[in-house]
């Protein structure tokens, strides 16, 4: 995958996170499409191109919403090159290994994020984020993530053997 491409699938994914996707919304959580692609880049291009999706995407999130600028283009960085150095040993034709690392991101992403903005001195309740959204926002990036991976998987290995 070449960077033009990845860089407009972000901007179109974050182009429709933030119109169209928010009425898909359940009990008030949206899923995180911008993690979703970055897991998904990392564990099929590896952590080059998992950092590059993760600096195109944070920056995108970092200027519009962001209260601190940098913070989620660092943790989506982190997520990038964290997964896409496991490229080479993950099983890829396992449906588990999305699961899994999707859900392991998804908890990941707002820990790291959380301690960040306890450090800016920004009130933060824990375990009722933990409950009301971390929970549904890890489920609801599981299920998205695996249509994503499992489309991906069949565009990268089709378009690879012709």
């Amino acid at each position: 995958m070449n960077v033009k491409l990845l860089t407009l699938i972000v901007v179109v994914n974050f182009l429709l996170q933030t119109t169209i996707f928010q009425y898909f919304r359940i009990a008030g959580i949206l899923p995180n499409t911008a993690l979703i692609i970055v897991v998904v880049v990392s564990i099929l291009s590896g952590r080059k191109k998992g950092i590059t999706a993760g600096v195109l995407a944070g920056i995108l999130q970092d200027l519009f919403f962001s209260r601190a600028i940098g913070v989620n283009t660092g943790i989506y960085v982190l997520i990038g090159y964290i997964i896409g150095g496991l490229e080479k040993k993950l099983f890829k034709d396992n449906n588990l290994t999305p699961l899994f690392l999707i859900n392991f991101s998804t908890v990941f992403y707002h820990l790291v994020y959380l301690i960040i903005m306890y450090f800016f001195k920004i009130p933060i309740n824990f375990w009722s984020i933990f409950r009301r959204i971390i929970i549904i926002e890890a489920i609801y990036n599981a299920l998205i993530g695996i249509i994503v991976y499992k489309w991906s998987c069949s565009q990268l290995y089709r378009n690879r053997y012709r």
